[in-house]
């Protein structure tokens, strides 16, 4: 199954649950990382209450499982961030996770971004090398606002002023 054989869509709760959630506790899992259901991590609980309207995507395989997420979010001043690339194991490898980045490489183009970051936990190497090919490049080291101060690795992406 290509990345072409999944469908990317907005976020509906009715349709898709608790998927966010699950991708995602699964990917911390698979890197020994702490995952709690609320606080930090609600955004992928409640994706609607904490992304704008259309701004949180998932995967869906052919038969609806959710199987990959991003988000994007406005940050003023013409800065976004990406958040939250989870694709599950089983549908890695495939083209998905560019697949999103893109999508949400567009999101931000459309809504007038002047640039795109976004915020990595080091251990994610392949994650790396995609938003490197997606156009980011890697500009600075931070210990993450989470509760167990990950280390992660800051990506920016500029967009040139359309004249």
């Amino acid at each position: 199954m290509g990345a072409g054989e999944f469908r990317v869509v907005p976020y509906a709760r009715g349709r898709h649950g608790d998927g966010p959630w699950r991708v995602v506790a699964r990917v911390f899992e698979e890197y020994g990382f702490p995952f709690a259901e609320a606080d930090y991590d609600a955004d992928v609980l409640w994706p609607e209450r904490h992304y704008r309207e259309g701004w949180f995507l998932v995967a869906e395989a052919a038969d609806g499982e959710v199987v990959g997420c991003v988000g994007l979010s406005d940050e003023g001043g013409g800065e976004f961030e990406l958040h939250r690339l989870y694709v599950l194991p089983g549908a890695r490898g495939k083209g998905l996770g560019e697949r999103l980045t893109r999508e949400v490489i567009g999101l931000a183009r459309a809504a007038g971004a002047r640039r795109l970051v976004l915020f990595s936990d080091v251990a994610f190497e392949h994650a790396h090398r995609l938003y490197e090919r997606c156009g980011f490049r890697r500009n600075r080291f931070r210990y993450a606002p989470d509760p167990w101060r990950s280390r992660e690795w800051g990506f920016v992406l500029e967009f040139e002023e359309e004249r």
